[in-house]
């Protein structure tokens, strides 16, 4: 029985049924013309032999541009709801990896804090154990609040429910404090190089610039592929600020650079196990716009890494300005 079934769904899948209705419009329209011009002539010569007038030879050519609009229109109509479906799968595809990856991120730093926590409870460690013990465990929980705050800040952006609040800031100097803090956590051998010009301000929501940050940083050490060296720049120009975040990672193939904001999507290669959720570019990518700027992705192709652009409005006006969006 569960042989049959399969027979059925390869059967009918909807691309062998697109294809099937392809051909079948195909024959239909051949066959159509062949009666069309067959008929048209038996009806000329029957018209010329009982009768002197006969319909105005353009009327023949309105009643078959008029089928071939139909038969196109039908066409047209399939091809639509062919690519709704193609897009509908790709989605549907992309969000039971995402739950399938979910799963294992929620899991894994869950089973690594209560394989602590229970050792911790069967015997005293000396204190050097403890504490590493302890810090294993914030970091776990760590990760685990990292993943919380994208999937409710994704939720939230994508049905609009995630206010902002903007007020003049001093970019460099939160820019620099950030990843001075960040650069001491980076895994052995990596590095980070920062070159921010001082004392720039824009109008931007602190506490969600901080997630864009953080969402950049933890993107490029995920995909190094090794070290990762990571370059940051911050600088003005003109009316603009531009801050330009490198690193020296695996790079993205052309065919894939306006994807990497997508809900869901991820780059991966063969035999990837990378921790992610496919969140981190699209929360940025939102984030950003709702605070007036732009962003944009560049890389040469896999291997030599990707850079990403950040442009924000500088803000010169009185710095107790608020505004809530």
């Amino acid at each position: 029985m569960s042989g049959i079934k399969k027979i059925l769904k390869k059967t009918f899948h909807p691309l062998v049924v697109f294809i099937v209705v392809q051909l079948a419009w195909l024959l239909v329209v051949g066959g159509w013309l062949y009666w069309f011009l067959g008929s048209q002539s038996k009806l000329r010569e029957a018209a010329e032999k009982y009768r002197h007038e006969q319909m105005p030879g353009w009327m023949d050519w309105v009643v078959l541009v008029e089928g071939l609009v139909l038969l196109v229109t039908i066409l047209a109509g399939v091809y639509v709801i062919f690519l709704y479906w193609s897009r509908q799968t790709a989605l549907l595809r992309e969000q039971k990896a995402f739950i399938a990856q979910v799963s294992h991120e929620l899991r894994s730093p869950v089973a690594s804090i209560q394989l602590h926590l229970e050792t911790l409870k069967l015997r005293q460690p000396p204190a050097d154990q403890f504490r590493k013990s302890l810090a294993i465990m914030l970091e776990e929980t760590g990760r685990l609040n990292a993943l919380i705050n994208n999937l409710l800040t994704a939720n939230r952006l994508e049905f609009r429910r995630f206010s902002l609040t903007l007020r003049p800031c001093d970019i460099s100097a939160m820019t620099e404090k950030y990843f001075r803090e960040a650069a001491r956590h980076l895994p052995a051998d990596g590095s980070l190089s920062l070159d921010i010009s001082p004392h720039i301000k824009v109008l931007l929501d602190p506490e969600s610039f901080l997630l864009i940050f953080r969402n950049l940083l933890e993107n490029a050490v995920l995909y190094a592929d090794g070290p990762p060296h990571l370059t940051l720049t911050l600088r003005s120009e003109g009316k603009w600020c531009h801050l330009i975040f490198a690193d020296r990672g695996r790079g993205i193939a052309r065919k894939d650079l306006k994807k990497v904001f997508r809900m869901f999507y991820r780059v991966r290669k063969p035999g990837d196990n990378i921790r992610g959720t496919g969140l981190g570019l699209f929360i940025v990518q939102l984030l950003v716009k709702r605070q007036r700027g732009k962003i944009r992705v560049e890389s040469d192709g896999p291997g030599k890494g990707t850079t990403f652009h950040i442009l924000l409005l500088r803000y010169e006006g009185k710095m107790e300005m608020v505004e809530e969006i």
